[in-house]
């Protein structure tokens, strides 16, 4: 009994500096090797963005290629030398064929200096459409007829990459598109108009992607005003055709800052992380040389501000990079040893309290969210999630339906059958409503024998029509008992956001009146407000 005391106070002056010397040393070793992976993963997103914007140089090189081919082609000039009818047709006959042959471009035009449409084709369902000349439309107030118009032989126009648009409105599905644009000139030297083509970049995004998915961090694309094109949720997406404001620039500005004043590509550190960017240009002046026949200028090579350009980031948190640091393995498993040692000796005590106290803290939180009978959420819940979808709906201005849903006559239910079987049918019915919901939709239960069902992006016809089947498939499905099978039904009010609405509880308040309408009116039935 006397030697223990002793051997443990030796063990422990001589444990206890040993591990500390040692885990000064691991430290500073695992430090250099953290400095020297975050160089190699900082160069390696590097390197893929920038690969990304040598994809977008080349594969624009391509377009402009074509661009040039139809605006120096025979057919093109014969049409400018005389513009009767059959070189109409064979000037027309030349674009549907370059339409076809190119699965991307969406349509090709001509229009004379005055913004008048001489030529469209149209890619459609099947043969391209050639648009007859009563059906050509004025485009002088267009942005990118204005901008292209007062260039000159041998120069490019590239619009920004935006959302196309038919009769004022945006094309749902969305459709990306790109327009290039050339000027057209007569064999005499005198500027008859411009040349167009509508490009959808499916094959550029869709390539942006896969080298995105390549990147360990955060991979977006902004246009050169910081708003996203690719890499976040979708309401963030194409903010500038929707008239948001909010962009990467107002989230980050000392970032964007930096990315507008810098060089094409770099890296910025941050205190939560570093930012690599890397700007493509659609617009490659070193390789437009290349093209057929063109003559450069003695600037071609230079970059001019009005080239458009897009900015490829990714964003490595401090969480992230050292995440991917590769200290040795052999370093690791001497810390760890040497940590299990001290920590073995307490690890026994503390892991039972604490797990016991994340089951309690999970416990409590599962019982103030969800109801205890259907597992559904609860009113709580209900009213949280209710209000952050009112207000996203409010802000987008998309639609948000709600329904109130009610069983018919429950109260002789429990009368007639017992609580216990009540139970039975609340749950029996939840399962019922919960099947018909989509993974955006949320079904809570509201009180008693009611449930509440919030349907974003769903218009009044819609959720009416999805109510509708929830009576149906209640009614078609009894409940199977210890007294058999017990048919039940359900009274349904229907209603959808409105303009004047201040809250979720407004449009509620509506569904519980076309409840009160469905009930007074026979039950089993769906009523819309």
């Amino acid at each position: 009994m006397v030697k223990k005391p002793s051997y443990i106070f030796f063990f422990l002056k001589i444990f206890v500096p040993a591990c500390i010397t040692l885990y000064g040393s691991l430290f500073f070793i695992a430090q250099q090797t953290y400095s020297q992976d975050k160089q190699k993963l900082l160069s390696s997103e590097q390197s893929a963005l920038k690969s990304a914007g040598d994809f977008t140089s080349t594969l624009f090189k391509d377009k402009l290629s074509d661009l040039f081919l139809l605006s120096e082609g025979e057919t093109l000039r014969k049409y400018l030398h005389n513009g009767n009818m059959l070189n109409w047709i064979q000037l027309n006959r030349s674009f549907s064929l370059f339409v076809r042959r190119k699965p991307y471009y969406d349509q090709i035009r001509l229009i004379n200096v005055n913004g008048e449409e001489i030529a469209r084709v149209n890619r459609a369902v099947g043969d391209p459409e050639i648009v007859p000349k009563s059906k050509l439309q004025d485009k002088s107030d267009r942005y990118y007829y204005k901008n292209s118009v007062t260039l000159d032989q041998g120069d490019i126009y590239i619009s920004p990459l935006d959302l196309n648009m038919e009769q004022g409105k945006i094309e749902e599905p969305i459709v990306p598109t790109i327009r290039f644009a050339t000027p057209v000139y007569d064999g005499y030297g005198t500027k008859r108009g411009i040349l167009i083509i509508n490009y959808t970049p499916i094959e550029l995004l869709q390539k942006i992607k896969e080298i995105f998915k390549s990147l360990r961090g955060d991979v977006t694309m902004h246009n050169s005003d910081g708003y996203w094109l690719m890499g976040v949720e979708p309401e963030k997406l194409w903010g500038f055709m929707y008239g948001s404001n909010e962009t990467f620039q107002n989230e980050e500005p000392d970032v964007w800052n930096a990315i507008k004043q810098g060089n094409n590509s770099g890296s910025i550190t941050t205190s939560t992380g570093v930012y690599i960017f890397q700007r493509a240009y659609p617009l490659n002046r070193h390789a437009i040389g290349t093209l057929e026949n063109i003559q450069l200028g003695a600037d071609a090579f230079v970059r001019k501000n009005g080239d458009r350009y897009w900015v490829y980031i990714s964003y490595l948190s401090n969480e992230k990079i050292s995440h991917h640091s590769s200290v040795p393995i052999y370093m690791s498993t001497i810390l760890y040893i040497l940590l299990l040692i001290v920590i073995s000796l307490i690890s026994g005590f503390t892991t039972n309290y604490a797990v016991k106290k994340k089951e309690a803290s999970l416990k409590l939180q599962q019982e103030a969210n969800t109801d205890e009978l259907t597992g559904l959420y609860n009113r709580r819940e209900l009213n949280k999630i209710a209000g952050k979808e009112f207000k996203r709906a409010k802000r987008f201005n998309r639609d948000y339906s709600i329904l109130i849903i009610d069983l018919d006559n429950f109260k002789k239910v429990n009368d007639t059958y017992g609580h216990s079987i009540g139970d039975q049918i609340l749950q029996h019915n939840a399962i019922i409503c919960l099947s018909s919901t989509r993974t955006e939709d949320l079904l809570a239960r509201y009180g008693g024998e009611e449930f509440v069902m919030l349907l974003p992006e769903t218009d009044i016809e819609g959720a009416r029509m999805l109510a509708q089947r929830i009576c149906e498939d209640v009614r078609n499905n009894p409940v199977d008992s210890i007294y058999g099978n017990i048919t039940t039904t359900v009274s349904i009010g229907v209603s959808q956001i409105d303009q004047n609405d201040q809250s979720y509880t407004d449009i509620l308040e509506r569904s519980d009146i076309a409840l009160y309408m469905a009930k007074r009116t026979g039950k089993n039935r769906v009523e819309a407000i």
